[in-house]
């Protein structure tokens, strides 16, 4: 029995080792910007995977997926070949095209350069990275180049025959969603389809796409922003962090905001993403609208929500206890006016300030139930209370 217990932990100990070995190998497509306002000069493919690792016989590759009469889906559209280069220490490799560093919204020079402009069409596409394993597997994808890889039509490539798929997505515009006498844009491999955005046949090709924060995170709902020179929709960000998925964040202001003795109804928000990974300066938590010269400050729950009229004025005290006080400041403004307010670097905080605050450490899917108080003398309680703002913290 000891025996038996022996191999079947040694057994299972070499599978975990194992799977974390391909892990660590493993390479992600991670980020996507295929087209944008103006000329596409500053598209690239983002690789993700661990630092120094060698891109010996790993090929990129893109497949044509836009339906048309001629039959031009299928074709194998790009192969580039990476042998002989090494990913960065930040483990994100970028091929890009050559006007990528003249972005003034995000500029990078790319590890590979691709091209000056549109090497990335305007249509439903595949791309891949596989590893070839052999450079003569490598010879051979490239002898395939602008042919017919899926020539039976079955949406299963060649590919897969002369390679290993990695990572491989889909995206597509509207052409996804015709149907007869036309036919739809293809998919191939079983690859995950991204996009589009819009509906019906006229939706268009996503600007990029992009994994939350990065591999191995899921790729987001949202899309890159189409406007290149804004960059502000879902930013763009070649060789750095990726943005975090928007449609992910939760944050919900509740409760009711009492009314000041000069009428002010101060209301919770926010700046930024509550990111455990952004850190300092990501996620700011902040009260507006507040009795202009006064003092007051941020108070924070993990507990949950609550109302509690705030005696006898028109507050209530909308999260429950424990609480964690923060420190009292000045909320700036003119006496009598509404203008004052209050902000707190809340990563900041928990990592400089006080990092043995109430609920730190903090991980993902961890809430925080946040209010405001300051100074109001005329009032019952010669105090009042914001609206309550609820946060979910996200990876």
């Amino acid at each position: 029995m000891k025996n038996f217990l022996r191999t079947s932990l040694a057994a299972a100990a070499a599978l975990v080792a194992t799977q974390a070995g391909a892990f660590a190998q493993q390479i992600y497509l991670n980020e996507l910007y295929i087209s944008h306002s103006g000329t596409d000069l500053y598209e690239f493919i983002e690789l993700k995977t661990t630092p120094g690792r060698s891109l010996d016989n790993i090929v990129v590759l893109v497949v044509e997926g836009d339906w048309s009469a001629s039959g031009n889906e299928g074709t194998l559209d790009r192969v580039w070949d990476l042998t002989g280069y090494t990913v960065p220490a930040s483990g994100l490799f970028v091929l890009g095209s050559s006007g990528l560093q003249n972005s003034v919204a995000a500029p990078f020079t790319a590890d590979f350069n691709f091209g000056t402009q549109d090497r990335l069409e305007n249509g439903s596409d595949t791309f891949y990275v596989v590893d070839a394993g052999s450079s003569a597997n490598v010879a051979a994808l490239n002898a395939k180049l602008n042919q017919d890889v899926d020539p039976d039509n079955d949406g299963i490539t060649d590919i897969p025959t002369l390679s290993t798929i990695l990572d491989h997505c889909a995206v597509v515009d509207g052409g996804i969603n015709q149907v007869a006498p036309n036919f739809p844009d293809r998919i191939y491999d079983g690859a995950i389809q991204l996009g589009p955005e819009g509906v019906g046949t006229t939706a268009f090709l996503p600007g990029g796409v992009f994994r939350g924060i990065g591999a191995p995170a899921p790729w987001c709902a949202d899309f890159l922003d189409f406007n290149e020179a804004a960059n502000a929709l879902e930013p763009r960000t070649p060789g750095a962090q990726n943005s975090v998925c928007p449609s992910a964040v939760q944050i919900v202001n509740y409760c009711t905001s009492g009314t000041t003795t000069n009428g002010c109804n101060a209301v919770m928000g926010y700046t930024g993403l509550p990111s455990l990974a952004l850190g300092a300066g990501g996620f700011t938590v902040n009260c507006t609208s507040i009795e202009g010269a006064k003092t007051g400050l941020i108070f924070y729950s993990i507990s949950g929500r609550l109302d509690l009229q705030w005696g006898a004025s028109s507050a209530f005290l909308c999260v429950k206890s424990p609480q964690q006080r923060t420190a009292t400041v000045g909320t700036g403004g003119i006496a009598g006016a509404c203008d004052g307010s209050i902000s707190l670097d809340f990563f900041n905080y928990t990592s400089t300030i006080n990092p043995i605050a109430l609920g730190t450490p903090f991980a993902a899917g961890n809430q925080a139930w946040f209010q405001c108080w300051f100074r109001d003398p005329p009032s019952p309680k010669t105090t009042m209370l914001s609206d309550g703002l609820e946060v979910t913290f996200i990876p």
